[in-house]
């Protein structure tokens, strides 16, 4: 789905200042490595949820809560009890109270496998990739047959690129407990197409730990994937495997610039879409669909930046997609039924070009497409290839690969279509101080019309006030409370941001969704100076910035 636009009263550029940075290292990344082996004999375990972990599976946080503490007010010990309410609590968005009860419990017991699981998850969803992986490794070292953590070395893996790894690690999360549900939801997502929907379609209707109303949304999404996926967006055959396209101008009017596009033909009819890192496939208003002669198949919902709730949306298979000399085939979009949602006719996310290294050149209004490089375990010509696979076969997961001549790009993380770039974030006379600088993860995000930060980052290196006087609004309406920083500076992909103010906007929201604390967006302000290229493979990023003379 499609996130939130920022679409601000106004757009500055004037005070952003990039600077190359001349050394890294201000943020480091998770490093993955195998699960250990099994080296004891372990039972498996079979037992079925219990009613305080059936809550929690059913998304009835707060009644899961209130049974996890009812097990532990029975039994102190408890640890799977234990481990489960810090989960349940950080579900609710508790999360500093999740964190602070993850860090009395191994400071307690810090030879508890379970309590290093449980920091862990807290560190993961404080934004911590890598010290969480840390502790799932400890915890397994601990005790060789906790599952879950097992399954939480194959979040940040999957998080970090690193697939193939991470299915190892649900597999052997899911040997060792196959009841679990969060283990068994990851171990049926691993699987082949065919296989997949079959232990999905039965997961749905026979399930005891899902909603009703889950169970409706679920059946409903299974049935366009067994119905659409004959009809997959994919590039044609004759497209090139190199090309060149060119940005141009969004506007609302004749004078309000938005942002950069790309000239998209329907099934031969044009539109201009916005170019949008933080949004997933291609969307439009409700405008250009009627424009376009475009019929709504089937109706869902989509949310984003604002405090008023979800959007319907409705989604249609167009049979001809044409960028340039480009032509993607049978390809969903997404269609926002309310009025004046959007100030352009849509958004095309950088994922449609994931089957390609693709250069966003926004100095000289240029997208390029190149072919990715193989990897040493590659059949020949697989990597370069934009076609899907059929129903009978198998994609192999990979590992991140960095090609020859891409050392110098940075590794990030990716969830789902958004991408989480390390960022380091230091009050701007502590430059020199590398201890003063603070390890956030922000979301690169061409389409937002402000760099933003969360109150909460920007507390720990600046001041942060209320601003009344600034609106910013996305699908899903208003925001409610807008506040304004003092100056800090930004470290990202090789680059520093000095920022003598930035908008901040709570983000609770978003890292809800995306599993992991998201601190900002860096947007079209500092985007729009870099050429910047993205391996969606892989999950690298390389930033290009020359000043201007």
């Amino acid at each position: 789905m499609a996130r939130a636009r920022l679409l601000l009263s106004k757009m500055w550029f004037g005070w952003i200042v990039l600077v190359a940075l001349v050394a890294s290292g201000v943020v480091a990344h998770a490093q993955s490595q195998p699960a250990a082996p099994m080296r004891k004999t372990c039972s498996v375990n079979t037992m079925p949820p219990n009613p305080a972990e059936t809550a929690l599976n059913k998304g009835d946080f707060a009644p899961a809560e209130a049974l996890f503490r009812a097990l532990l007010a029975k039994s102190a010990d408890n640890e799977a009890a234990h481990e489960g309410l810090i989960r349940t609590m950080l579900a609710l968005d508790k999360v500093n109270d999740a964190a602070k009860d993850a860090e009395a419990w191994t400071a307690a017991s810090p030879a508890s496998s379970m309590a290093l699981t449980a920091l862990g998850d807290a560190l993961l969803r404080q934004g911590n990739p890598r010290d969480a992986y840390m502790r799932f490794q400890k915890a397994a070292l601990a005790d060789l047959c906790n599952a879950r953590a097992y399954y939480g070395m194959a979040e940040v893996n999957t998080l970090a690129g690193n697939h193939a790894t991470a299915k190892k690690e649900i597999d052997q999360a899911y040997k060792l407990h196959p009841t679990d549900d969060d283990i068994n939801s990851a171990w049926i997502g691993t699987l082949p197409r065919n296989e997949r929907l079959a232990k999905w379609t039965d997961y749905v209707e026979h399930s005891d730990q899902i909603s009703e109303e889950n169970r409706t949304k679920q059946k409903t999404l299974l049935e366009k994937e067994s119905l659409y996926h004959a009809s997959d967006c994919r590039m044609t055959p004759s497209s090139p495997k190199e090309a060149t396209v060119p940005i141009a101008a969004v506007m609302d009017g004749t004078t309000r610039f938005i942002g950069y596009g790309l000239d998209v033909q329907f099934n031969g009819k044009r539109r201009r879409l916005q170019i949008d890192t933080g949004a997933s496939g291609i969307t439009i208003s409700r405008a250009a669909a009627m424009f376009l002669g475009i019929q709504r198949q089937d109706a869902t919902k989509t949310q984003g930046i604002g405090d008023q709730g979800d959007v319907k949306t409705s989604v249609t298979h167009v049979a001809s997609i044409k960028i340039g000399g480009i032509e993607f085939t049978n390809c969903a979009v997404e269609i926002l039924e309310k009025w004046g949602t959007l100030d352009s006719d849509g958004l095309i996310g950088g994922n449609v070009f994931s089957g390609s290294l693709l250069t966003l050149d926004f100095p000289k209004k240029e997208l390029r497409l190149a072919p990715l490089p193989e990897r040493p375990e590659d059949k020949k010509g697989e990597a370069a290839s934009s076609v899907a696979k059929g129903d009978d076969e198998t994609v192999e997961p990979h590992d991140q690969y960095i090609a020859p001549g891409m050392e110098k790009w940075q590794w990030i993380y990716r969830s789902g279509h958004d991408l989480l770039m390390p960022t380091g974030i230091v009050q701007t006379k502590r430059m020199k101080d590398e201890s003063a600088w603070k390890e956030k993860l922000f979301i690169l995000d061409t389409g937002a019309e402000s760099n933003i930060i969360s109150p909460a980052a920007a507390k720990e290196v600046t001041k942060v006030s209320r601003d009344d006087s600034m609106e910013i609004s996305g699908i899903s309406g208003a925001v409610n409370k807008v506040y304004e920083t003092n100056n800090f500076t930004l470290a990202f992909a090789g680059l520093r941001l000095d920022a003598p103010s930035m908008t901040s906007i709570d983000t609770t929201k978003t890292s809800h969704d995306v599993g992991i604390e998201v601190s900002g967006f860096i947007g079209a302000p500092a985007l729009y100076q870099v050429v910047l290229h993205i391996d969606y493979r892989d999950n690298l990023v390389w930033c290009e910035y020359t000043p201007k003379k």
